[in-house]
């Protein structure tokens, strides 16, 4: 076999084990949880934060070295007020660079020609020297399709607070 078929396959079965992997995330159902804590389904919670439809939410999450973003819907809450959360789409990225951060929500530093944007998710990069972030890639939670819509990184930056 020619190396580059390969190779072809390789990512071919790559991107097939990521996609069955995301979407077997679409779906699940969570009780609300803090940073750190570890779900019934092996995921890890990096924290989250709402959209500018504070029904819908972006949420981090990590399982071994797969980092994943979880748009996720309230769909009830208990009678204390922890809601319960459903998945309604998935990002998910192969081990960032110890210089790359994802930002969304109230904390990001980021901005769309200059306005803020709660739905805004951005994939940047902590570039030292400069003390800047270069934006890699960035999305819109969209709460109505309920997909992470690709953006065209122009007009979005992410500064230092």
């Amino acid at each position: 076999m020619k190396i580059k078929s390969l190779i072809a396959i390789l990512l071919l079965a790559s991107t097939a084990a990521a996609f069955s992997q995301r979407n077997s995330y679409i779906g699940y159902r969570h009780k609300g949880v803090v940073n750190g804590q570890i779900l019934p389904n092996g995921v890890k919670s990096l924290g989250g934060g709402l959209t500018s439809n504070e029904k819908y939410g972006v949420s981090r999450y990590t399982r071994g070295k797969r980092y994943m973003l979880w748009l996720e819907e309230i769909v009830s809450r208990d009678a204390k007020g922890v809601p319960t959360w459903v998945v309604k789409n998935v990002l998910t990225f192969d081990n960032l660079k110890n210089n790359q951060e994802l930002f969304f929500s109230y904390t990001s530093p980021c901005t769309q020609n200059g306005k803020t944007n709660l739905d805004l998710v951005v994939k940047a990069e902590f570039q030292p020297r400069t003390k800047t972030y270069k934006v890699r890639e960035a999305w819109r939670a969209n709460t109505r399709t309920l997909k992470f819509e690709e953006l065209d990184t122009k007009g979005i930056q992410c500064v230092l607070r």
